[in-house]
């Protein structure tokens, strides 16, 4: 299995290089590539080798297509500018907490040591989260497909938050979980629904 995810990660490592993912496959392959530092790794050396290539046949032989340039263009000017990153959380396929960012640290107040290998739900979840949001993010995985929510999570330290949850799953050529990647926002209590004092 190790192998056959190497060979998986290694072909959509090109297909990103070239740029012929789509713009939703190049969004969910850069979740991957926001934890993965071997896969970071391989792609740098990627476009080195790229640069190179061109650099060696002159730019008068080797192009990019017009719709290449137009679309890392239309991408870099896109991008939202903002220094806030999000919290991202990465689980393996049974939604065991496999990777965190400092981001999602903060936001919750446990360190990656404190969360690996527990269901992020187990931790965080309460009396005032909403079960039928709860509910429609388990259907959604189960199915494999994208969702969005928000809930109203635990801190560390007991105190309520809320937060605007979007998990992707990342699969495999046979539609098999690889990992749900979750970017996460803390939103006002407010906006899901909790009173404020």
């Amino acid at each position: 299995m190790l192998l056959m995810l190497s060979e998986l990660l290694h072909d959509r490592a090109a297909l990103y290089v070239s740029g012929v993912m789509t713009a939703t496959e190049r969004e969910n392959f850069e979740l991957v590539l926001a934890f993965h530092t071997e896969l970071g790794a391989h792609i740098a050396n990627l476009q080195d080798v790229v640069s190179h290539v061109v650099l060696a046949y002159g730019s008068t032989t080797v192009t990019p297509p017009e719709a290449l340039k137009q679309r890392l263009l239309d991408s870099i000017s896109t991008r939202p500018q903002s220094s806030e990153v999000d919290a991202i959380v990465v689980t393996d396929p049974t939604g065991a907490i496999e990777w965190v960012n400092t981001s999602f640290s903060k936001m919750c107040g446990y360190t990656l040591s404190e969360l690996k290998g527990h269901k992020p739900g187990h931790l965080l979840q309460g009396p005032a989260t909403d079960p039928t949001a709860v509910q429609r993010i388990r259907n959604a995985l189960h199915a494999r497909r994208p969702c969005r929510e928000a809930l109203v999570n635990y801190h560390k330290d007991g105190t309520l938050y809320c937060t605007d949850v979007a998990i992707t799953p990342i699969l495999d050529d046979a539609g098999e979980a690889l990992w749900f990647v979750a970017k996460e926002r803390q939103l006002a209590l407010s906006e899901a629904g909790v009173p404020v004092a």
